[in-house]
Formats: structure tokens, sequence, C-alpha cells
């Protein structure tokens, strides 16, 4: 109780003298308002990616694929036709499987920004896919039709890109195809090109699918079709849900982006930090004596300790605050697009809370060696000073 007492003493002697350190306290606020926002800022890309990769999944949709470790190549048409056929897929009032087998290539176009290039997929479907994907909506002109060279251009690419027209045509392997309309979806669906997929594979000379997207039955249709497919020995696929598959695919972009988001805010949090520490260095100095006369007159060492921490953490708490909250005013819901994707950036209250905590962490570190000179001011000063 007694090391408790000594400890709110202090820290109530400190927060009275606020207005003496002023200036310190403006230097750590503003050092770490913009490390924080320029870390919750950064974050927010990743956050938008995995965002935009939720929209695009539905919970009655799932993908079959060749497992990352095993059997790998595309999967036949042979294969696919099996696949498609399994109980627990989803079937329309025709009695048609709701499934589609995608095969993608790439293309690269110009951006309307600053003319540069960037690499974008086509992806070739089949014709149950605008079943088994029912949000994705013709905005204008028409749909492409099978066996022509035709496409039809999500909106972030028509809006964004060069060349991206009605009647436009697009150089693809080998010939030339023209975009026949225009349309919107979810989350980064939006950002890709749609050709019909026998027509697609024909040109790309290839016989078989990336993966196959279909519609299962609810309730037990996962359960059933990953059963079905388990039980042939032939196939060697897994089943996934469509959320699972997508965080995957986008899981190397947004982990690249988090640790460029890290290392930035490491570096920038290193300088605060050091202005932080110079900052308390000075308090501690022009508070040596007090310091002295209150281990005259029997503080420990142990509570000037903490209660100069948590003085040194509450300085950075507002910065965080204030960095937070510039962040989420100025970056939440701006639309970027890298390499080729469309992405919203999101300030979520997850970041909010790392920020929060980074900044408190920069302000435990900043304060640990003033703490430490503050415990260590000779009681002789006192005396002398008396």
């Amino acid at each position: 109780m007694r090391t408790l007492r000594q400890l709110l003493a202090l820290l109530e002697m400190s927060l009275g003298s606020f207005e003496g350190r002023l200036g310190p306290s403006l230097v750590t606020l503003v050092g770490t308002a913009c490390v924080v926002g320029v870390l919750i800022s950064m974050l927010s890309i990743g956050a938008g990616a995995r965002r935009e990769a939720e929209d695009s999944s539905s919970p009655d949709r799932a993908l079959v694929e060749r497992p990352a470790q095993g059997v790998g190549g595309p999967i036949s048409k042979q294969d696919a036709g099996i696949i498609e056929n399994l109980p627990g897929i989803r079937r329309d009032a025709q009695g048609k499987p709701m499934a589609s087998g995608v095969a993608p290539v790439m293309i690269t176009v110009r951006q309307k920004s600053d003319g540069s290039r960037i690499a974008v997929p086509v992806a070739g479907v089949e014709p149950e896919d605008f079943r088994v994907v029912p949000e994705l909506k013709l905005t204008a002109g028409r749909m492409f039709r099978p066996g022509l060279h035709e496409l039809i251009v999500g909106k972030t690419r028509y809006t964004e890109d060069r060349g991206m027209a009605i009647g436009d045509r697009l150089w693809l392997r080998g010939d030339d195809w023209t975009i026949v309309g225009h349309f919107e979806a979810h989350g980064t669906t939006n950002a890709i090109l749609l050709a019909d997929a026998a027509t697609l594979m024909s040109a790309a000379h290839s016989n078989g699918y990336w993966r196959i997207v279909l519609t299962v039955d609810q309730p037990g249709g996962f359960a059933i079709l990953q059963r079905a497919l388990k039980a042939s020995p032939t196939l060697h696929v897994e089943l996934k849900h469509e959320a699972d598959a997508v965080l995957e695919d986008t899981r190397p972009i947004t982990r690249l982006l988090d640790f460029v988001s890290y290392f930035v805010g490491a570096v920038m949090a290193a300088g605060a930090t050091v202005g932080a520490v110079n900052a308390l260095y000075a308090l501690v100095d022009q508070r040596r004596r007090e310091m002295a006369t209150l281990r005259a007159i029997g503080f420990g060492g142990g509570p000037i300790v903490v209660a100069v921490l948590i003085e040194s953490m509450l300085m950075a708490l507002p910065g965080a605050v204030l960095g937070a909250l510039l962040a989420w005013a100025i970056f939440n819901g701006h639309h970027i697009s890298p390499v080729g994707f469309s992405l919203n950036l999101t300030v979520t209250p997850e970041l909010v809370v790392i920020g929060v905590v980074w900044a408190l962490a920069m302000g435990l570190l900043g304060g640990l060696m003033p703490a430490l000179r503050a415990a260590r001011v000779p009681v002789t000063d006192a005396l002398r000073a008396a």
C-alpha cells in the first residue's frame, strides 16, 4: 500500500505540473501522431484488400482447385465434367449444375492516370457462371457470345484504364478481341475482364481450368460435395469455401503491404522515440531537485520509475488518438488501384487499437532510460538545494 500511495502521489504531482511541460509534451504528441497516422494509413491498404476479398465472396459458393502440395497443373475438362455432376452442387431450374470452370490469362493495359502499363486478368468462364455469381450485372452493351473473340469489362477497368470503351479492341493471344459490354460486381471481381472459357482456352492453347466456381446446396451441400470428392481416387482436388480461397489469393500482397507498413512505422517510431527520450531527459533534469527531495523524504526508486513510465505513456496517448483520427478522416474509403486491383482503404477499429498499442510501446521505451535516471538522482542534490 505504501508503494501504491507513493505512485499515486507522484502521478498527481506530474499531472499538476503539466503547464510547465507544454513544450516537450507537444513534441511527443506531434511525433506520436505522425507515426500512428502513417502506420494506420499504410495498414489500411492491407485491410482494404481483405475487405474487398470478403465482399467478393458468398457463403454458399465454393471453389475446387488443385492442392498447393501434390498433383499440380490445370483441372482437365474431363475432370471438370465429373466434378460438376457430383452431389452437393445446387442445380438451376433446368437441372443444370450451378458450376463454372475458370481459365485466366494475363494482359497488360495502360492506366488513364499516368499511362503506366499494368497486368490485369482476363477470366474465361462458362455460361453457368452468371447464375453462380448473380451479383455480376451487365451495365452497358451486351454479353459476349461463345466462339467469338469478345470481352466484357469490369467497372474498375473501364473507369481507370485506357481502351476499355464498348467497341474498343484489345490485343490478346495473337488477335484482336472486341469489348462488347461493361459489368459491375462486388469486390475484386470489378477488376477483371470476362470472356468465353472455351474460346479463351483455345486462343491460349490451354486444355484445363485453373479452378471451378460452384454453388453448394444449403444446408450440408459443402460437406456432401467434399465427401464425394474425397471418395474419387482420380480427381486429386480440394474444396474450399470461397471466402477462404479468395483470402488465400490475396494473402501474398496483404502480407507484403503489412510488412512494409510495419517497417516504415518502426523506422518512424525510432525517430519519434528518440525525440521523446530527449524531451523526457529534459523534464527529469528540470525536476532533478524535486526527485532528490522525494528520495530524501522516503520515496522509493520503484515508484519513481513506474510514475515516469506512466507519464511517458500518457504523453503518447493523445498523439495516438490524434493520429488515428487523421488517418480515418483522410484515408478511410480513399480509392487506390495498386498493381491492377481496385481497393478502398479501410481504417478498422482493429487498426486503431494497433496504433494505440504502438504509441504506448513508444512511450514505454522512450520513458525507460529517463525513468531509471530519475530514480538514481542523488539525495545530496536535495540537501545542497536546502
